[in-house]
C-alpha cells in the first residue's frame, strides 16, 4: 500500500484514506485463501514502515541532537528548533513524526483486525502462523507506541481501525496508561513469537527483541520497576546474545546479524538506503554540511575517558569547506563515522546487547547491588568497558554508579537514538543540559525547564482533531 505522510485526525485515519487503503480487504469476510497473502504482505509492509524518515533520520535528531551528543546542521529550521529548545507546535519535525508513528501504528492494527478471520484449510492460515503474525504486528504497534510516549507526554491510544468520525477522533492518554497498554501487547508478542535464536534474521522481531524491549519499557515508564528490568535483560542474556569482540566492526557492512544484535534493520543501498549515512557522514552526497554534527561534549567525554576504541568507531574529524556554529573552520570537524558505508548499507541498531547490559547495570544500581559480582552493577558496566580495552569503572557508591552507567551509556550508544531518553528516564535532562558549554567554555544558554522535556503536539493535529486534549 502506498506510503502516506500524515497525522491523526487529517489523515492516517482519515475516513477517505481508510477507504482507499482497506476497501478491498475490510469488505470480503471471511478472508479467502487466495488473501493469505494479503496478509504476509501487510506485515512486510508494517516492517517497511522501519524505513520512513522517522526511523531513518528523525530518530537520531530526537535522540541524540536533542540531547548533549550532537547539534543540528544542514539547514533545516525544525532541527534547530529541536537542537536548542525552542519547539513549538507548528515545527515540521513534530508534525511528520507524529504522522509517520500513526502510520505505522495504523498499519499494525489493520494487521490485527484481519488475521483472526484468516485462520482455517479455506481461509490461508494456520493457527499457528496467525498467531506468529500478530504477535509481530502487536510488537511492533508497541514499538512505535514506546517512541510515541517517550517523545510526547500524552498521546492517543488507537487499538483498531476507525470506521467512523467518532472512533476518528481520540483524546490523548497519560503515560500512566500508555505503558500498561505497551506492556500488553509485548506480553502477547513474547507468549507467541516463536524465534528466540540469536543466529537469526535480526531485522524481523524475536523473544530477544521483545525480551529487550520490555526491559526498556520497564524502566522508562513513570514509575519504573527494576526487577522487572532485571528479569527480562536476564532473558536476552539466556538466549544467547553477547557482545562482539571489537566494537568497530559493529558498524562495518560485514557485521551485520552479529550475535550483539538483537534487532536491527537491513540497508541494502539500493531498494533501501541508509539516510543516516548520507545525511550525516563524510561518504555520500558531497562535501555539505551534515544534518547532525557530534557535539563538543560527547567528543571530551571520550577523551577524559581516555576511550579511544569507540570514538575512533564513532566520529571522524575531515576538514570541510562549510562553517559550522560551533566548531572552528580552521579545524578539521568531527562528523559522524557509525554508519559508515560509502553506499549506504550500514544497517541501523534498534536493539542491541550492550545497551541491555548497561540497562541492567543501572537497574542493579537502583536496587543497590553495587559490587562487581554477577550479580552487582559493577560487573555489568565493566563487561562493557573492558570491550572498549578500558580497565573497570572506579565508581562503587550508588551515586557514583548512577553516573557512571549515564555515562557509559553515553559513550557506547552515541548516534543510535539513545540518549535523550536516558537523560529524561533519570531526571537528568535539566542539570545535563543547563550545563552545556560551546568549545570557548560559554554556556550555551538552553535553558531548559520541565515543559520542554517532551514535544508539544502538532497545531494541525490539534485543529482536526476536537478531541485531542480532552
Amino acid at each position: 500500500m502506498k506510503k502516506i505522510t500524515v497525522y491523526i485526525a487529517s489523515g492516517v485515519l482519515s475516513i477517505t484514506m481508510l477507504a482507499s487503503c482497506t476497501k478491498d480487504y475490510l469488505d470480503k469476510k471471511p478472508i479467502s485463501q487466495s488473501e493469505k497473502a494479503t496478509i504476509e504482505s501487510l506485515l512486510g509492509g508494517a516492517y517497511d514502515n522501519l524505513y520512513d524518515e522517522y526511523y531513518t533520520s528523525d530518530f537520531l535528531t530526537n535522540g541524540d541532537v536533542a540531547a548533549d551528543n550532537g547539534y543540528a546542521g544542514g539547514d533545516n529550521a525544525a532541527n534547530f528548533g529541536i537542537d536548542k529548545f525552542t519547539v513549538s507546535a507548528t515545527n515540521g519535525n513534530i508534525k511528520r513524526d507524529w504522522g509517520y508513528l500513526y502510520t505505522d501504528i495504523k498499519n499494525c492494527n489493520l494487521i490485527l483486525s484481519l488475521a483472526p478471520n484468516a485462520v482455517g484449510n479455506d481461509r490461508g492460515l494456520t493457527e499457528k502462523r496467525r498467531d506468529q503474525i500478530v504477535a509481530e504486528a502487536s510488537f511492533l504497534r508497541a514499538w512505535h507506541y514506546f517512541n510515541l510516549i517517550r517523545s510526547w507526554k500524552e498521546i492517543p491510544i488507537i487499538t483498531a481501525v476507525p470506521t467512523d468520525l467518532a472512533s476518528m477522533y481520540v483524546s490523548k492518554k497519560p503515560a500512566t496508561e500508555v505503558y500498561p497498554f505497551i506492556i500488553k501487547d509485548l506480553e502477547f508478542a513474547l507468549a507467541h513469537i516463536e524465534d528466540d535464536k540469536p543466529n537469526t534474521n535480526k531485522n524481523l522481531a524475536t523473544k530477544g527483541a521483545v525480551n529487550a524491549l520490555l526491559a526498556k519499557v520497564y524502566a522508562q515508564q513513570p514509575v519504573p520497576d527494576w526487577n522487572k528490568v532485571v528479569s527480562y535483560c536476564d532473558a536476552v542474556t539466556a538466549a544467547g546474545y553477547d557482545l562482539v569482540p571489537d566494537f568497530a566492526t559493529l558498524f562495518q557492512v560485514s557485521g551485520k546479524n552479529s550475535v550483539e544484535a538483537i534487532w536491527e534493520t537491513a540497508f541494502d543501498g539500493v531498494v533501501h538506503q541508509n539516510w543516516v549515512t548520507g545525511m550525516n557522514t563524510p561518504f555520500m552526497w558531497g562535501d555539505w554540511k551534515k544534518f547532525n554534527i557530534p557535539s563538543h561534549a560527547v567528543v571530551a567525554a571520550w577523551d577524559a575517558e581516555g576511550d579511544v576504541v569507540r570514538k575512533a568507531a564513532s566520529v571522524k574529524f575531515v576538514n570541510v569547506s562549510w562553517t559550522d556554529d560551533y566548531w572552528a573552520k580552521t579545524s578539521p570537524v568531527p562528523v559522524i563515522f557509525k554508519y559508515n558505508d560509502p553506499d549506504g548499507k550500514s544497517d541501523t541498531y534498534r536493539l542491541r546487547y550492550a545497551d541491555i547490559l548497561l540497562l541492567k547495570a543501572e537497574a542493579l544500581t537502583e536496587l543497590n547491588k553495587l559490587d562487581n559480582s554477577i550479580n552487582g552493577a559493577q560487573y555489568y558496566i565493566n563487561k562493557v568497558r573492558h570491550r572498549a580495552r578500558l580497565g573497570d569503572t572506579p565508581a562503587t557508591t550508588q551515586a557514583a554508579l548512577r553516573l557512571a552507567v549515564e555515562k557509559e551509556r553515553q559513550l557506547e550508544l552515541a548516534f543510535e537514538g539513545h540518549r535523550w531518553y536516558d537523560l529524561i528516564r533519570t531526571n537528568r535532562a535539566i542539570p545535563v543540559m543547563n550545563a552545556q558549554k560551546d568549545g570557548n567554555g560559554n554556556s550555551l544558554n538552553y535553558n531548559v525547564t520541565a515543559d520542554k522535556l517532551y514535544f508539544p503536539i502538532s497545531q494541525d493535529e490539534i485543529d482536526s482533531n476536537p478531541n485531542i486534549n480532552k
